[in-house]
């Protein structure tokens, strides 16, 4: 009786160990991390110093990790965004003496995709469109690879 209980809970576990082994196997493979590259943008403002730099590449905005430092009314930005991107938009949290505004109607730009490191120079400026909001227009220019 006890060599039949134990028989019965070997094949019990052997059955479990068989199916977690199969749905491992089975189960699709995570996307493994994408490569990144630099993206270094002197940022400025119409009124003031720019603070903080959102990137959006297609997938939604988000903040980089990277660093900055301000010379003047210019804030440099290096930061990380995904080698496999070909989209590039900015935008800043708030520009000195700007109004803090939710509606961003910049630019995006296409970029070439790969490991090489993108210098541009950036614009942001909130502006007053007739009869609504303020909304903030941010551009690029000399977008340049290195």
């Amino acid at each position: 009786m006890i060599a039949e209980r134990l028989r019965k809970r070997l094949i019990a576990l052997s059955s479990a160990t068989a199916a977690v082994a199969l749905i491992a196997l089975a189960a699709p493979q995570s996307a493994s991390a994408d490569t990144m590259r630099t993206f270094n943008v002197a940022l400025s403002c119409s009124s003031g110093l720019p603070y903080g730099l959102s990137v959006d590449n297609g997938s939604g905005w988000y903040y980089p990790s990277g660093s900055s430092y301000a010379s003047g009314n210019t804030k440099y930005f290096t930061v990380s965004i995904p080698a496999s991107a070909s989209a590039l938009a900015i935008n800043t949290g708030f520009c000195d003496n700007e109004t803090q505004t939710p509606y961003w109607e910049g630019y995006r730009y296409s970029i070439v995709p790969g490991t090489s490191t993108i210098s541009a120079n950036g614009n942001c400026q909130d502006m007053y469109v007739y009869p609504g909001p303020f909304v903030r227009y941010c551009s690029l220019t000399a977008l340049t690879y290195s």
